[in-house]
């Protein structure tokens, strides 16, 4: 208890001496307040510290920071805030007209201010519009390979039936060996030899008739039956001066168009007949009389028993007189018709007539009248005739019940197609068109029926490409034939080279727009007309080849040299030039520029044309899509040697400073620049004085670095000593300042790092000799130059005379140095000092 009281004595004790301190004389008053007061002041300053913490924590923070480096924030935050905010590049006002001085200052500071914003809107509107330009050339590109790559049906829109395997193989290159098959190079070796022929001006052989010899050796029969197809098809009037789907519209046209197809199909189902009869010779009974009557009645002793019923009219020497007939008519001889009608029954008598006249018309039809004769007797009687056959005759001869399909005859695609074409009749008159539409079958009407009506899904078309592809091309719709078949890739070599055959006897039509899908139609084409991007179909195949067979692409690209592209251009030059660029392949193709600056000849001689004005084009492209090493040497094939060395100083000044190592840019660069100006220095050059100073100039500029960089300092300072470039000496600075105003922006650009060079050269000499000491100048690698003073201490100030000179010329000339490059010049010449 004592303990207790004794502790709680000396805390009275120095609470009342605490009064006794605050009611002292002291400067704050007493406070006096109870602990409800006490609680509230203090909920005040815990509710107002929480609300300005941060801030607060922040002020002090950054006062500690800045007050330990000897800043005073407060003061130095009033005089931040004093400070005015105009804009930098805001127009100043005019000031007093009585004020001239002012009013001469404020519209020299205007005038700067209106030009400086003029050139930044200019600026802008250059970058911009240069963005879209190359955005659009991108978008064109790609467009383009996107649209090669696209290989579909394109009726109104393109539909996109590629096999995936075939892409793979398509996209991949085939690097160090052909991406050619053997059938591919068969039909490019026709191609060569064709051009050949072009270019040497000599007759153009028919590149059908080659191209059926080569189908004879490719042992394919469906490939062979192509190209005979295509051969007899061509046999038309050639359409010069007009628009092709326009001549073929006409009367003659499409007259010949109807009657080779009918005579195709007709010799095609002779060989098929004979083939049949000599396959079964014991039931044909063939004997030993030649002529399509003998065979057509050996054929029915194989096809049709004597007994079948329904046939009617009798018999003619032992078989059913209309089959007869018709298998006569159907291997297109009209005089052995002639022949059964003739030996049969007297009822047959009026129709000897009519098939006479038939047989003596050019055309295979009769005349108005005899046809409306003819449909009279079928309306009558022959309509309900249980005799396939004989109905099959009277429709064949007038042209009757145009929407009979005479299945029990045409059992195969081929007949049908035959029954058809015989019924054709040509556009004539509009007005007869319209009269007679319901009762006659003309051309457009039936490509409409087999192109839109049926289509494809009807004929199976890929699971039997070589059939549909014979059912348009047989009714004259070419175009939709080729890009039916260009589709797959197996099948498209023979597509390709089917247009080309047709194209270079001005029987394809082509569409205006070079952008167009591959198959297309304009708006003012009557239907079912369609329209083949020729341009676009060979890029599609040689693309796959271009690569790796540069050689035959260019032979397929000169098939295009008389079409247009976009902007007016050679499409065969801007294929040459896609071709090169894609492949450097500049040698081989555009020739090399030998020693004696003459051009070795390439592949493009061989076409006798314009070779300048291609590898012209070529060099341009290269420098529009930047590539301008590619396009310093098509320049340079082109002997547009200007361009040449503008170009070569474009590069260079980009690389002077570096250091040259085995492979790189660089070396790269300053190889190829040393060649050219050596052979230009030799052989001469229409390049102008100023372009070529400037390159030779940069060259040796290079020499001076690659001394530097493998510190050979006395070379180096010899180098640049020669060039004449920087001043050494006080008294030269204001004339190498004039100087170098003269100087090309390719050199001025590489001045910083030529200065800095120097410098560096002239600090390693003065620490040099400072570290040797300055009785021994025989250390020194710049010893023995003449103009070196010999004493040790002058040769010291020498070299700072030097570094003066240079930091001088530096300040004095009007060129904006990067950001460090005075500091590290004045840097060097402070140490040396």
């Amino acid at each position: 208890m004592e303990t207790d009281s004794t502790g709680l004595g000396e805390l009275l004790e120095q609470a009342e001496q605490l009064t006794a301190d605050i009611d002292g004389d002291g400067e704050l008053p007493r406070v006096e307040r109870n602990f409800r007061q006490i609680l509230e002041a203090g909920q005040q300053l815990w509710t107002r510290t929480a609300q300005t913490s941060s801030r607060d924590t922040s002020d002090v923070k950054a006062s500690i920071l800045l007050a330990s480096k000897g800043y005073d924030l407060p003061r130095m935050s009033h005089k931040l805030e004093s400070l005015s905010t105009a804009k930098t590049f805001e127009p100043i006002e005019p000031i007093r007209e009585t004020d001239i001085q002012g009013f001469l200052r404020n519209e020299r500071e205007n005038a700067i201010l209106s030009v400086i914003e003029e050139s930044k809107k200019a600026t802008f509107e250059r970058a911009d519009r240069l963005y879209w330009e190359s955005l659009e050339n991108e978008w064109e590109q790609e467009k383009q390979r996107i649209l090669n790559a696209l290989v579909g049906s394109s009726q109104e829109v393109i539909d996109v039936t590629l096999d995936a395997e075939s892409t793979i193989m398509e996209s991949s290159s085939i690097v160090g060996r052909s991406a050619m098959d053997s059938i591919e190079m068969a039909y490019a070796k026709v191609i060569y030899q064709y051009n050949e022929q072009v270019v040497q001006g000599g007759f153009k052989y028919s590149l059908a008739e080659k191209f059926c010899e080569l189908s004879r050796d490719l042992d394919d029969k469906n490939v062979l039956d192509l190209w005979t197809m295509v051969e007899q098809m061509i046999n038309v009037p050639l359409t010069t001066g007009k628009d092709i789907l326009e001549a073929r519209s006409s009367v003659a046209m499409q007259t010949s168009l109807i009657s080779q197809a009918r005579k195709y199909l007709e010799q095609k189902y002779l060989q098929y007949i004979q083939a049949i009869v000599y396959g079964n010779l014991q039931q044909a009974q063939l004997g030993g009389i030649p002529g399509t009557y003998s065979l057509v009645r050996s054929f029915l002793n194989i096809r049709i028993p004597t007994n079948t019923q329904g046939l009617e009219d009798g018999l003619v020497e032992g078989h059913p007189v209309w089959p007869v007939i018709y298998y006569c008519i159907r291997c297109g001889d009209l005089n052995a018709a002639l022949r059964a009608v003739k030996a049969a029954s007297s009822a047959l008598g009026v129709l000897v007539s009519y098939l006479t006249e038939y047989s003596q018309s050019n055309q295979s039809r009769l005349s108005p009248s005899s046809e409306g004769q003819i449909r009279l007797q079928y309306r009558r009687s022959v309509r309900t005739s249980t005799d396939p056959y004989k109905r099959a005759v009277y429709c064949i001869l007038g042209c009757c019940d145009i929407t009979d399909d005479h299945s029990e005859v045409a059992t195969k695609t081929d007949d049908y197609l035959w029954l058809r074409i015989c019924q054709l009749r040509p556009e004539e008159e509009e007005e007869d068109t319209v009269a007679l539409q319901q009762d006659r079958m003309t051309l457009s009407r039936f490509q409409t029926m087999l192109l839109e009506e049926y289509g494809e899904s009807h004929f199976n078309a890929y699971q039997q490409p070589y059939l549909f592809f014979q059912v348009l091309f047989l009714s004259g719709q070419f175009e939709a034939a080729i890009e039916f078949l260009s589709r797959m890739e197996h099948l498209r070599c023979h597509a390709v080279h089917v247009a080309i055959t047709l194209y270079e006897q001005n029987l394809l039509a082509l569409p205006i727009n070079l952008n167009a899908p591959l198959l297309s139609k304009n708006p003012g084409d009557k239907p079912p007309s369609r329209r083949l991007n020729f341009a676009h179909l060979i890029m599609i195949y040689t693309h796959k080849f271009e690569a790796t067979d540069p050689r035959e692409a260019i032979q397929y690209f000169y098939l295009l040299r008389n079409l247009k592209g976009l902007k007016g251009e050679d499409l065969f030059m801007a294929c040459v030039s896609e071709l090169v660029l894609e492949t450097k392949e500049f040698e081989m193709l555009l020739g090399k520029m030998e020693k004696d600056n003459c051009r070795k000849p390439g592949i493009i001689d061989k076409f006798q044309g314009d070779v300048q004005k291609i590898i012209e084009v070529v060099a341009v492209d290269s420098e529009n899509k930047g590539l301008y090493e590619d396009a310093v040497k098509l320049y340079d094939l082109a002997k547009k040697h200007e361009k040449v060395l503008e170009l070569l100083n474009k590069l260079l000044s980009q690389v002077v400073p570096q250091v040259k190592n085995p492979g790189s840019a660089r070396d790269r660069l300053e190889n190829m620049a040393v060649d050219i100006a050596e052979r230009y220095k030799t052989h001469g050059h229409s390049g102008s004085r100023e372009t070529t100073g400037t390159c030779y100039l940069l060259l040796d500029l290079m020499t001076f670095f690659n001394q530097y960089h493998a510190k050979r300092y006395s070379e180096a300072l010899d180098t640049i000593q020669k060039l004449k470039l920087l001043p050494f000496q006080t008294e030269d600075v204001e004339q190498k300042a004039r100087a170098f105003l003269h100087y090309p922006e390719e050199v001025r650009r590489n001045l910083p790092d030529v200065l800095l060079a120097t410098m560096n050269i002239l600090y390693s000499e003065y620490k040099s000799r400072k570290s040797a000491g300055l009785g021994s100048p025989q250390t020194s690698f710049l010893s023995q130059q003449k103009s070196s003073p010999e004493e040790p201490g002058k040769y010291i100030t020498y070299l700072r005379k030097q570094a003066r000179a240079l930091i001088t010329f530096a300040g004095m000339i009007p060129y904006r140095m990067p950001g460090d490059t005075n500091a590290r010049l004045v840097q060097m010449e402070v140490l040396m000092n």
